[in-house]
């Protein structure tokens, strides 16, 4: 196994617990994980655990269920909505074989009873959750994205959009959606085929990528219709973007000189963090602009 450093996120408020886990974590118990470094953060509540998740990566959680703040099953589901693209391993003094099925479905990799694990089994515990995490966001990616398009598809954007939102009211943060909705789309492909139908498709989503940041949220959400949402802006962000990519079509028609253009219509809304509603009136919003543009240029 080669070197690498696992960053790792203790949470438990025993002292004389936590004390225990971090010598485990520096002993070279197996062979296997002799060149692992750990590099461990400890919280002592689920408060401390939120803050510090908030702040910085974590390639595992090493979770205690009973806290100052939280206890029990409650605590895996408060800690796995705040980090669900981490893997989390139960430390726990309850030997309870139902509670562990429960934790596991619950989201967590594994459920070690303290006590009854020593070092060795504690590091393979680790890089195994590690690894099957790995392998459960690939697969869950798969049914997250649009395979023509390669950009995340509905059911994707909608997931991800939620923990977005609540991600910019608990960080006061504006956000700017856009709803776009190929014109014509229909006429392409009646007149030039599904194939060149897919290629329009194909390099709507390559603009999108090009107009708009690495954070932000771009999906197909419908077989013509596309969505944007980005976080961490200002309310004179929205015509820019809106610029942007107008601009980015028409450099793109330029380029390609088709016997059609490509054309979209858009809807763009900003939301101050403190007015931030729900996604589907979000949605319903951009929606109802968009249709009213799409409405002026068919006059």
């Amino acid at each position: 196994m080669e070197l690498r450093i696992i960053k790792v996120l203790l949470v438990e408020d025993i002292n004389f617990d936590a004390a225990i886990i971090k010598n485990m974590l520096t002993k070279e118990a197996d062979n296997n994980f002799k060149k692992t470094t750990f590099e461990i953060v400890r919280a002592r509540s689920f408060k401390d655990a939120k803050l510090k998740l908030d702040s910085d990566f974590f390639n595992i959680v090493l979770l205690d269920l009973t806290l100052p703040d939280s206890s029990g099953l409650d605590t895996l589901k408060r800690i796995y909505s705040e980090t669900p693209e981490t893997p989390i391993i139960v430390l726990t003094s309850l030997n309870d074989q139902l509670m562990a099925i429960n934790t596991v479905k619950e989201g967590a990799q594994d459920y070690l009873v303290k006590g009854q694990f020593d070092s060795k089994l504690l590091l393979r515990s680790i890089h195994y959750s590690i690894e099957r995490h790995k392998m459960l966001v690939a697969l869950r990616s798969m049914a997250l994205i649009d395979q023509l398009t390669s950009l995340y598809n509905r059911r994707g954007f909608l997931n991800l959009a939620n923990h977005n939102i609540e991600l910019a009211k608990r960080k006061k943060r504006d956000i700017i959606f856009l709803f776009c909705d190929l014109d014509n789309f229909k006429y392409i492909n009646d007149t030039h085929g599904h194939l060149e139908g897919d290629l329009v498709l194909k390099d709507t989503s390559s603009i999108l990528k090009e107009t708009f940041r690495e954070s932000d949220l771009i999906s197909r959400f419908g077989g013509d219709e596309f969505v944007v949402l980005a976080i961490d802006v200002r309310a004179e962000d929205k015509d820019v973007m809106v610029n942007r990519l107008n601009y980015n079509i028409d450099t793109y028609n330029n380029e390609k000189n088709k016997s059609y253009k490509l054309s979209v219509s858009i809807g763009a809304v900003f939301y101050k963090s403190s007015s931030i509603t729900s996604i589907e009136d979000i949605l319903y919003r951009a929606d109802r602009l968009m249709y009213r543009e799409k409405k002026k240029k068919q006059r």
